[in-house]
């Protein structure tokens, strides 16, 4: 597993559920890259991925999360996803399809995730139920808000504008990866 592989992993969760951006994605990779001694093919491809579709980049973050802890990336994601749902509770339902989709990748569903089988049904289905639809997801989604996240990269307060050192951040990582590809050279 590689060192960054967790945070990998809670991103694309992030990144699925449209809560971290395709620019957050680059930026956090762009980052990485400055911090590791050596050249790394994933986080390459990552930072070159600022023009890919949503399914390449989640292809993308899958290779470089090989190993991580899905369930605990999804325990964080569940909490990103109730402090997100505190300004904005009509993204409930989106969320809840996002749950929907994990479920059906997961193997194993442990008790505390035991809603992932029928969350989703309760938005195409509200008169099956008592209470409100997003009421509901937001008090199961709850718990997991004061969970502690495992090694979730911070994310801009602005998902439209990076700032300028980043921009230039970004920029000159990118130079850097063509100038290897060129010349075999940092």
């Amino acid at each position: 597993m590689k060192p960054y592989a967790q945070e990998a992993e809670n991103l694309r969760l992030l990144f699925i559920a449209g809560i971290a951006s395709t620019d957050d994605v680059v930026a956090w990779a762009d980052q990485k890259i400055l911090t590791l001694p050596e050249y790394d093919d994933d986080l390459a491809e990552i930072s070159l991925g600022a023009e890919v579709s949503m399914a390449e980049m989640d292809l993308r973050l899958r290779k470089a999360s090989a190993g991580a802890d899905q369930l605990g990336a999804i325990r964080d994601l569940l909490g990103r996803m109730h402090q997100v749902l505190l300004s904005n509770e009509l993204r409930a339902s989106e969320f809840a399809r996002v749950l929907n989709s994990l479920w059906r990748e997961i193997s194993y569903l442990p008790e505390d995730l035991a809603f992932f089988s029928w969350i989703y049904d309760i938005f195409l289905d509200p008169k099956s139920i008592r209470g409100e639809p997003i009421d509901i997801f937001i008090e199961k989604v709850a718990p997991f808000d004061t969970a502690t996240p495992v090694t979730t990269p911070p994310l801009p307060t602005s998902h439209t504008s990076q700032s300028e050192s980043s921009q230039k951040r970004g920029k000159s990582v990118r130079e850097r990866l063509r100038r290897f590809f060129r010349g075999g050279q940092n």
